[in-house]
Order: C-alpha cells, then structure tokens, then sequence
C-alpha cells in the first residue's frame, strides 16, 4: 500500500473537518518503536508499522483518517500548548509525587480527551482502529472506557467498577479539567503503578508517549515562564522532572563545573531567568533620529517649474508633460536611535548569611536583581555584576560588563553566605566604564561607611535598595541624604523588591 499517495488524499479531508488547523503536511516514519503518533515542530509524524499491521484489518484510508483526527486533536484542543500541559502537570504533582508516574497518567488523560472529542465531535474513525488494535493493561481499561462513552463495542471486558467511576468524569469541559484530571489520576495512577515496568517499555498514552518536541521554541519558553509563578520549589521539581525533554528542548542553561555550596543548579537558573520575565517593564519603542539624507519617498504631479531631474520616468511613461509625468517627493531619512545617554548596568548583591540562599529558596533580591539586568539588557546596554560576601577573602564573583543573559545570572545566583564586606578596589574597577549602579543588601556590611564615601565620590546613579530596619541602614540614609544622584529604598516585605527595583529602572530609562 502507497501510504504516501493516500496521506495526499486524506490530509485536506482531515484539516478540513478540523477547521484547517495550521499545520504542514503529516509524514510517516518507519523508525518511532512503540509510538503510533508523534508530533515534531507541528509536523504530525504516523508509525509505518502501525499503519501497515492496522491496514491489514481495516482500509488505509481509514487508518490515516483515525490517526490524524488522533494527531491533529492533540494540536488543537487537548493539551493545546504547553502551558496547559504544565497545568495539567501541576495539578497531578502534589498528588502522585512520582514525575513519571506523573506524565504518563497526564499522556492518557490527554489521550481520553482528544479521542472522545474526536468521536464526539468530528465523527472519526477511531472507534474502528481501537477495535482492531492489541491492548492489555491499562490501555485495556482505557477502551472499555471508550465503550462506555462512546457507546460503542470495542470487544473489552474490563472492570466495570473502574470504567463506571471514569466514565463520570467531563473530559470535553475545559473549565473543569483541574478537577477531572484529579479525579481521573485516583483511579488510573494506582492501575499504571501496578502495572510498573511492563507499562513504561511500552510508553503512555494509547497511541504513545507525548514529549515537548511538538512544542516550538517560544511556546515552551511561555510555559516555562508561566509555570514559574507556581513557586521555586515547584519550578525545580518540574526541571528534574523534565530534565531530559528539557535539555534536547535547548532550554537547560549551561553552569559551570563542579558542586559545592553555594553554586547555582541549571534548574535554579532558568527559574530566575523565566520568572524575572514575569516582572518585565514594557518594551519602550527606541526613537527615531533624523540621519541627514534625503532619499525618494513617494510621487506628485509634475508641474511646469519644476525641477526636471526629479522626474521617475518609469511613471512618466516616457513623457514630460504636466499632470502625466510623477516627480520622487523626497524626505529626510530616519534610523532608531542607540540611546548613547543611556548608561551601561552595575548591580552589586549580597550574598552573605543573612539573605536568602537562591539555590535553596526563592530570593527576591536574586529576582530584584535579575528584572535590573534585564531591562537593561532590552534596552541594549551591557550588565556587569559583582556578588559579595566577604570580599576581602575571596567570598565574592565578578562578572564583567557582558550581554550574555545566562553568565549574569549565574553570578547572580552564586551564593557565599558568611560576612559581609566589599572590596573596594575591586568596585573601582567598574568606575572605567561610566554606569548606574543597583546595590541590593541587609546594609551589615562592615565597611560601610568606606563603601559610603566611594559611593558618594563615584558620580554614578545609584539605587539603594537594603532590607529591614537596621542600625547600618539608618547610617547609610543619614549619610547619603544630601545626595542628588543616590537613591535610597528601605524594604519590609522582601517580595516588595522586584517592583520597587523596576520602577527605578523605568524612571531612569526614561530619564
């Protein structure tokens, strides 16, 4: 059987009945093992193998036909995007614990949903192909289930206690699949446990396993945005989950090598690289600047006294006569300007005992601090960071002024723990390069009143931002209060840092 030349016929029959979903023309492979359908970058990818043993009892035709309606449904109801696949990840999470118990019950949850809609709602096929189709286990509970709501014999005898049960759940009410997808992992997550390694050679899901590869680059980085509001520790135990899928996705960081204490993990960094997005100050349209130039804009009639080299003969057709002949009107050129009074990002954190270590709770003045650099950096300007604890005996990271988004937040999330004193030399170093500054600390620094003085001596914009009400703190206010180019924010509720920091920023940029 030429599946091709039949894939050709069937596929506008298909987007058709879908609506004409948005995806290229389906193709079959002859390598997917245990996976009937896959999706890779919105191509729908079919099992040839499945499709030949499946053609043996029904049509090709037919056999295409379920499989796509399969596919396509995956696409555009259930899980939609990834964020809805987080979402029904989540709900799951703090019930089954185990991630891949997890992700396999959410595989025939997802499953369930595209089917019954498909059956329901598109008047497919797939009945036939179940029908015809070995199963054992629990993708054998699942077609009883099918028999159930669909009304139809699929020539299954499961437990009818269990398809009773699963049967009252709405599956096609997306408002409620928190609660379905719960209600749904009570019956099948002790069914998938029992069944244990015999089901996890053989993948989840009916017609195989669901990975992030059918999700494009910006649909995953959305998700993983979104899924960072659900908390750090959340976002860690979903990147350990995921952590393969993650790392063919690209989406992993790089860190450097090594462990110790203190060292941030790749899943600590991408939390605080795709929450921090979650704060993000609107993108401001660059101005545009006159260049000097004048170039052809658009045509007007030409008129007696005018100039007769600023005729466009190809509009004239050849003529120079009032009201035929097109004379190039022209205007001064334009380009985006690069914002040259804008200067170039200093944030300075502590890192010492008394603030939250990033890598092992959320840290708002690691997130405070991110938000900085990122608006900074969508502004086109570089970042540099230098993260401090004990400075003077080495407990401290430089990062020099740089554009790569992943090395700053590595040394933002580096964590000393210990004391807390800067090195000057080490911030007079930064004075080459004419910068704001961002320093975000408790103000126990035991140098302070040194740090003070460089501060008030260096010129540059600073933004203070220091946690609690400490005898340190009240120093540094009534010390800088006369200065014009320092800002000083006292913060009571850590969460509070992230805002206060981006409206500095917004100010200034504006500025």
């Amino acid at each position: 059987m030429d599946f091709d030349e039949a894939l050709k016929r069937i596929w506008p029959e298909v987007r058709k009945r879908h609506l004409y979903p948005e995806l290229p023309h389906p193709t079959i492979l002859d390598e997917m093992s245990e996976v009937g359908v896959l999706m890779r970058n919105k191509r729908i990818n079919l099992n040839q193998d499945l499709c030949e043993s499946l053609s043996e009892h029904l049509p090709a035709e037919h056999v295409l036909e379920g499989l796509l309606d399969h596919g396509v449904a995956h696409h555009t109801v259930c899980p939609w995007d990834f964020d809805t696949y987080l979402g029904l990840y989540a709900a799951l999470k703090p019930e089954l614990l185990d991630g891949d118990l997890v992700k396999q019950v959410v595989d025939f949850f997802m499953d369930v949903v595209v089917d019954t809609h498909c059956v329901k709602e598109r008047a497919s096929v797939l009945p036939d192909l179940y029908r015809v189709m070995d199963s054992a286990g629990v993708r054998n509970i699942m077609k009883g289930l099918y028999q159930e709501i669909w009304g139809v014999d699929l020539g299954v005898s499961p437990d009818p206690d269990v398809v009773s049960r699963l049967s009252r759940i709405p599956y096609l009410d997306r408002t409620r699949w928190t609660e379905a997808i719960r209600s749904f992992a009570r019956v099948v997550g002790p069914l998938v446990e029992q069944a244990g390694e015999s089901q996890a050679a053989s993948g989840s899901g009916l017609l195989g396993e669901h990975n992030m590869q059918q999700y494009a680059e910006d649909e995953v980085a959305k998700g993983l945005k979104e899924f960072s509001n659900r908390g750090f520790h959340a976002f860690r135990a979903m990147v350990e989950d995921f952590r393969q899928e993650l790392e063919e996705a690209g989406q992993l960081p790089e860190v450097e090598m090594g462990r110790g204490k203190g060292i941030p993990k790749d899943a600590d960094l991408l939390y605080y690289m795709q929450k921090s997005r979650s704060y993000n100050l609107p993108i401001r349209t660059i101005p545009m600047e006159k260049v000097g130039g004048l170039h052809p804009h658009s045509h007007s009639p030409w008129e007696v006294g005018k100039p007769v080299q600023d005729i466009d003969i190809w509009t004239s057709f050849g003529r120079i006569l009032p009201g035929i002949s097109q004379v190039w009107d022209r205007r001064e050129g334009e380009t985006h300007g690069q914002g040259e009074g804008r200067p170039d990002c200093l944030v300075v954190i502590d890192s010492s005992g008394s603030m939250t270590n990033p890598c092992e709770d959320q840290s708002y003045a690691v997130l405070g601090a991110g938000c900085a650099a990122d608006a900074y950096l969508n502004q086109r300007k570089k970042v540099a960071v230098y993260n401090f604890s004990d400075a003077p005996s080495g407990s401290r990271q430089i990062q020099s002024f740089t554009r790569d988004r992943r090395k700053i937040y590595t040394a933002l999330c580096r964590y000393f723990g210990g004391g807390t004193a800067l090195h000057l030399p080490d911030l007079k170093a930064f004075g080459n390069n004419p910068c704001d500054i961002f320093i975000i600390t408790d103000m126990q620094i035991t140098n302070l009143r040194a740090v003070t003085d460089y501060l008030l001596e260096t010129g540059s914009r600073v933004t203070a931002v220091h946690v609690g009400h400490t005898r340190e703190a009240k120093q540094f206010r009534s010390a800088v209060s006369e200065s014009q180019s320092i800002c000083v924010y006292p913060v009571e509720k850590p969460e509070d840092i992230p805002k206060i920091v981006l409206a500095e920023v917004d100010s200034r940029l504006v500025a």
